[in-house]
């Protein structure tokens, strides 16, 4: 009874391991499920914290009919008063002036982006922007300062509230807006594309564009720069050459390997055929020829080639160019390129110069020997089949845990 089982555990691994985790779950979920009460105390229904989003709740109702009851409650997070609001507004705003600069020197020198928090998760509270110059700085906190020469003043209104359904504060913030700081080659690349952007205007009903041939006192010269698409055309040309010469090389692995799978599954048949034929009269040389004939006739009606036969009908036909039967033989045995059809080769080769006694009960063990061979690799071609499926099995399983923890987490 213990092997039996041993051997069920390890045929059936994968499933017994889907089937042991999803009971593990669902022991799991049982346990936490239907504890948000105890008889002993008074049934509560927590909130969430301050800016927290509103939580539902399934309930089922005893004693409200004589039915049980099943509602769907919504319980809104929790609320600040009006004071205790304007406490945690206080708090926001002294770190609002430091969690705003991202770099800048202060709130009188702001010359790149602001990292304007939208949630402050210890008071609970939200917080949304209105510049007072969206076109200098917007409500994202991004400085549009790029054309600026001199220093301008923006307020920043900032408003603060627990919930979207209410007004909360509305708070001040002044900043001064500087132009960003450059080196004296970033201002005049600067100041000539300015001049140019001016140029443009003024030729704007031209049919092109003339630039100027001079700016402060220096001779311009233009070329239009050149991109890099024609190296990515041939990277990806390099890249489309190897991968076809790693697809070639693979697929020629492949064909091979489905080859010798098929040369295997193959050579049990051809010695049973071989035995048969020998045991009815014929020699060795006539035998295969009737194999061939047959093959071949088999291939006019549903011509999918067998590798075997294909190597033994073209052996064959080495007799017809004159060709010695031992020279056959070698020549079928090596096409195969296995060691179990240049054994066969081998036995028939010696058969035909200097008689191999009981030569029918060698090709009878040899068959015996085969089809075992043959068994295993239809097992083992089997067993590869079942492990290409447990990447799919083991992704369902990923989804049944998904949908049924995340469930039971959010319940807490």
């Amino acid at each position: 009874m213990k092997k039996r089982l041993l051997f069920f555990l390890s045929r059936y691994r994968a499933p017994c391991l889907c089937l042991l985790s999803g009971l593990l779950l669902s022991l799991f979920a049982a346990q936490h499920e239907g504890r948000l009460f105890s008889p002993d105390t008074a049934p509560t229904l927590p909130r969430g914290n301050y800016g927290a989003e509103d939580a539902r709740y399934a309930l089922v109702v005893e004693g409200l009919s004589d039915e049980e009851t099943e509602l769907l409650l919504p319980v809104r997070a929790r609320r600040y008063r009006e004071e205790e609001l304007a406490i945690a507004a206080e708090a926001c705003m002294e770190k609002l002036p430091l969690a705003v600069l991202n770099g800048n020197a202060s709130l009188s020198e702001i010359r790149t982006k602001l990292s304007l928090p939208h949630f402050f998760p210890e008071e609970g509270l939200s917080a949304s922007y209105l510049s007072s110059n969206p076109t200098l700085l917007d409500s994202y906190g991004n400085v549009n300062n790029g054309k600026l020469t001199d220093a301008v003043d923006v307020t920043l209104s900032v408003r603060l509230r627990d919930s979207p359904d209410r007004e909360g504060l509305l708070f001040v913030l002044p900043l001064t807006i500087l132009p960003p700081a450059r080196s004296a080659e970033e201002a005049l690349r600067q100041d000539f594309l300015s001049y140019l952007e001016e140029e443009d205007g003024r030729q704007l009903h031209s049919a092109s564009l003339s630039l100027p041939t001079a700016y402060r006192g220096r001779t311009l010269r233009y070329r239009e720069k050149k991109t890099r698409e024609s190296r990515l055309f041939f990277l990806l040309g390099a890249v489309a050459a190897l991968l076809f010469l790693l697809k070639e090389r693979q697929d020629r692995a492949d064909k091979a390997a489905a080859r010798r799978e098929q040369l295997l599954l193959d050579y049990p048949e051809l010695v049973s055929k071989l035995l048969v034929l020998l045991g009815a009269g014929m020699n060795a040389r006539a035998a295969l020829l009737s194999i061939a004939s047959d093959y071949t006739e088999e291939q006019a009606k549903r011509k999918s080639p067998r590798a075997a036969y294909e190597e033994l009908t073209k052996a064959l036909l080495l007799l017809r160019a004159g060709e010695s039967e031992s020279h056959m033989y070698r020549a079928f045995g090596r096409a195969c390129g296995l060691r179990q059809y240049m054994k066969l080769a081998s036995l028939l080769e010696q058969n035909q110069r200097t008689g191999v006694a009981a030569l029918r009960n060698i090709l009878s063990a040899e068959m015996s020997i085969a089809w075992e061979e043959r068994k295993n690799l239809a097992r083992r071609l089997g067993e590869e089949a079942g492990t290409k499926l447990l990447l799919p099995l083991f992704l369902m399983l990923l989804v049944v845990m998904v949908i049924m923890v995340v469930p039971a987490l959010f319940s807490f």
